[in-house]
């Protein structure tokens, strides 16, 4: 029972004693004078001129005295002037360092013995001493340690090893917590100090993660909005920091979402999470949302449509919109979206890269990509063009081989169509005449109408057409 707790005929026993004690010593004393008789029966009961009853005088009341510094130490001055509540363990320390104190003085006054002589002396007895006392003062100076260096307080949540509950009071030898099943926990001092501690400050901002898992059919957007909204609102969850859902992994048959929330008060942790799984319950089931369930399915494999969303009708409709692939005919541009890539590329993603090695080029079909190219900039690059649905870019790479002159950047979601040199080959090979119409559309793309002006068209476009030839060998 710590000095906090004492009641107040506890600080009285040893001062009562300490009376008895002392009457019976002044009593005996009066039988001595009175009877000589009894002289020699109070010698042999009490040793020589009442020194061991004077001394038991002397203990009783250094327990009354210590009990009342510590009550008025702690309990009256720090507790009441400072607001300060002391820790059981320095409490202890220094009761038993008065005690200590106290008890020598006693010795030296009452029978004249002297306790640095037997500590200097007893080297050996306080060897075997110390040895048999190695666990005890391991945990007594383990439990100092923990107390200078803060590492938890009264009421904290603390998880030591296999054990975890809330810190109810630390004393010389071991701290007790009490467990989420109300059991309790008693750990000594040492063994804490070894371990590898995880401690949740009461009236800290602890977080606390929850998983659960979704049909895969659900959007992610929906689940995450109704989920952090249930969350938010249960009793126990802190206002400070938001309660907010996301995407943690792709199960088997489910999509897992963690809620992560803070609260206050860890050691209700059991509870929260419960009303937590509770009110996500009944929020998606209002939302007609219903928790995965394990699904086994066993189907022929098939290999998965590249176009994803984009038909086949939709890939030949944007062909159609390409200036370049004008001069094919409708037969050559089904051939070719029969054969096209449909690729999706997430915003800041790098489609093409400058200096890279290509054989195709590709028309934006939906969303926004940036043309850049590399400078002496802090930036690294400047931008040069956006490109939107029905655009292309890396042309050249797909009729001569050149490796790509910029680089090509999602500014948003792309939905892009790659057509590649091999879907090109076959209709060139049979149609050797469409490489001069093909290249006058790639020249007039690339802007060269000031060579036009100036005289010089037939020598670039010329050039153009060799390189063509000879890239698909015609």
């Amino acid at each position: 029972m710590s000095a906090g707790r004492r009641s107040v005929f506890s600080y009285f026993v040893p001062l009562i004693l300490s009376a008895v004690f002392f009457a019976l010593m002044v009593l005996l004393n009066y039988y001595d004078k009175a009877l000589h008789r009894y002289a020699t029966a109070r010698l042999i009961l009490l040793g020589r001129d009442d020194d061991y009853l004077h001394l038991l005088v002397w203990l009783a009341l250094i327990i009354f005295v210590v009990r009342v510094v510590d009550a008025f130490i702690f309990d009256m001055v720090m507790s009441r002037r400072r607001n300060v509540i002391a820790p059981q363990l320095f409490r202890q320390i220094v009761s038993i360092l008065l005690y200590l104190f106290l008890f020598a003085f006693a010795l030296k006054r009452v029978l004249d013995y002297d306790v640095k002589t037997a500590l200097t002396g007893g080297a050996v007895l306080a060897a075997v001493i110390g040895l048999a006392l190695q666990d005890t003062l391991g945990n007594l100076f383990s439990g100092i340690a923990l107390h200078m260096e803060g590492a938890f307080d009264v009421g904290d949540v603390v998880h030591s090893g296999d054990y975890i509950g809330v810190v109810e009071s630390v004393s010389w030898r071991a701290t007790r917590m009490r467990g989420f099943n109300n059991q309790m926990i008693i750990l000594p001092n040492s063994v804490i100090a070894r371990e590898r501690l995880e401690v949740f400050p009461h009236a800290n901002l602890n977080a606390r993660i929850l998983q659960l898992g979704v049909d895969y059919n659900i959007p992610p957007a929906t689940v995450i909005g109704i989920v952090s909204q249930a969350a938010a609102h249960v009793d126990g969850v802190a206002r400070d920091l938001p309660c907010f859902a996301r995407v943690a992994t792709f199960a088997e048959s489910s999509v897992i979402y963690e809620i992560k929330y803070h609260t206050r008060n860890y050691a209700q942790r059991d509870r929260i999470d419960a009303d937590i799984r509770k009110a996500v319950w009944y929020a998606l089931h209002r939302n007609k949302i219903a928790f995965a369930t394990p699904v086994r399915a066993f189907l022929t494999y098939t290999p998965p449509d590249v176009r994803h969303d984009v038909s086949a009708e939709e890939v030949l409709a944007r062909l159609g919109q390409v200036d370049i692939l004008s001069p094919l005919t409708d037969a050559a541009r089904q051939t070719i979206a029969a054969v096209t890539g449909v690729h999706f590329y997430s915003k800041g993603e790098t489609i093409l890269r400058h200096g890279a090695a290509g054989d195709s080029m590709f028309v934006v079909h939906a969303g926004t990509a940036s043309v850049r190219l590399p400078d002496d900039s802090d930036q690294g690059w400047h931008e040069v063009a956006q490109l939107g649905p029905g655009t292309l870019f890396g042309e050249m790479a797909l009729l001569t081989g050149e490796t790509r002159t910029a680089d090509v950047v999602a500014l948003t979601d792309v939905t892009a169509l790659e057509i590649g040199k091999d879907s090109l080959q076959p209709i060139l090979s049979n149609h050797p005449d469409l490489v001069e119409a093909i290249t006058a559309k790639v020249v007039q793309r690339k802007g060269h109408l000031d060579a036009i002006r100036l005289g010089e068209p037939q020598e670039e476009e010329t050039s153009i057409v060799s390189r063509v030839r000879a890239w698909f060998g015609l």
